[in-house]
């Protein structure tokens, strides 16, 4: 459903935010060098408070991992049920989930109970300088890891969005079904029949076509003529026979 990977997306952007907090202390052993001791009185500084952090803190990390967790749990059980949702994107996200809760449990919080409180000052001259160098090391190490797993599922619901995402299909184009429109009539319309005076072209007159006809065409205009009245005598002849 929709409420699972809404909580999946907002769990996991909240956990990758206190990931991102840590920075104030990792940029200081992780990009300087020369490692000074003052970059590490800095970062050793900085965990020791983390540690004596009220426990409340520390059950609403717990409770909002878990909660990404299951959730992501809820969402591959309904792929395996046929029901939807992405296999692929949910148990990627589910192993990447895992990881980090194993890295949590058995790196950073051994980790970080290693931190004294309150720090001495001269924190060159105590016993667990040289763990606590290593410590901050790791820890600095652990919450990079951290923050590439969590935006690793952020990458993933990503894709898993945008392989459900409804494909938009071509527009269809629209022919008009009524007989009055004008570009049925054009088309039902029949080619009506051309007619000679509407062509560039026009009759000859008599005269016209007896001058081009020359003598002959004379001659037989002529012809055409005569034959009417000579057919009257011939027909007034063989009357009074």
């Amino acid at each position: 459903m929709v409420w699972r990977t809404t909580l999946v997306t907002l769990t996991t952007c909240f956990l990758l935010g206190t990931t991102f907090t840590h920075w104030i202390a990792d940029h200081n052993v992780l990009w300087r060098s020369p490692l000074t001791s003052d970059a590490l009185q800095q970062s050793i500084t900085y965990y020791s408070i983390l540690a004596t952090a009220p426990a409340g803190l520390g059950w609403v990390y717990v409770a909002v991992g878990v909660l990404a967790l299951g959730s992501s749990a809820g969402r591959l059980w309904k792929d395996f049920l046929g029901k939807g949702g992405e296999v692929l994107f949910d148990g990627g996200s589910i192993v990447l989930l895992s990881a980090i809760t194993y890295n949590q449990i058995n790196e950073l919080y051994p980790t970080i109970s290693l931190f004294p409180s309150p720090v001495p000052n001269e924190i060159a001259d105590h016993p667990l300088y040289p763990a606590l160098t290593t410590a901050v090391r790791d820890l600095a190490n652990d919450n990079v890891i951290t923050a590439v797993m969590l935006t690793g599922v952020m990458a993933l619901q990503a894709g898993r969005w945008y392989s459900k995402r409804p494909t938009s299909s071509p527009p269809q184009s629209e022919t008009s079904s009524d007989p009055s429109s004008p570009s049925t009539q054009a088309v039902d319309q029949e080619p009506s029949t051309i007619r000679r005076s509407g062509t560039p072209y026009r009759e000859l007159t008599q005269d016209e076509a007896m001058e081009l006809d020359g003598p002959s065409g004379s001659a037989s205009a002529e012809d055409h003529a005569v034959s009417p009245g000579r057919k009257a005598r011939s027909r007034g002849n063989r009357v009074k026979r």
